[in-house]
């Protein structure tokens, strides 16, 4: 098995051309690719894409189980909350830094029309991804086991 990383995620939505513009004007982000002949197209966003797939009748994100949120990478989230909120884009958690106690990430969180929830994410560090100690709470928690 040889596998290279992730290629996209997909997001169903019965309003493509609201989706596609929220992406490609509102955040500025490039249309990558299409499927001729079907209302799908990719969104780039770095390594991996976004792909908006028109489906009539498509559940809403609350509605989809097991569905949380995607992070944008940003250089500065301050400066990026500031030019989301400028063109109307609501917060509904500012920017902070995460997790309180030993920031490694500053975040903040608004929703596509859609609504499916979109974290903005700068790192504080050289780290990409925090590492957890062993035994610590998990956000949801759990208990982790930390690296083996």
């Amino acid at each position: 098995m040889d596998i290279r990383g992730t290629h996209h995620i997909a997001l169903l939505t019965p309003d493509l051309p609201r989706l596609q513009a929220f992406y490609t004007g509102t955040l500025g982000l490039p249309l990558v690719g299409a499927f001729h002949g079907h209302d799908i197209v990719f969104v780039g966003t770095g390594e991996t894409a976004i792909e908006l797939i028109q489906q009539e009748g498509a559940a809403t994100a609350q509605d989809v189980f097991g569905w949380a949120h995607f992070a944008l990478e940003v250089a500065d989230v301050d400066a990026t909350h500031a030019a989301l909120l400028d063109q109307g884009i609501v917060f509904h958690v500012a920017p902070m830094d995460f997790p309180p106690e030993a920031p490694t990430l500053r975040i903040a969180f608004f929703r596509d029309p859609d609504g499916n929830e979109i974290e903005l994410a700068q790192r504080l560090g050289a780290e990409r991804y925090p590492h957890e100690q062993r035994g610590a709470r998990s956000r949801y928690g759990g208990r982790s086991r930390g690296p083996p």
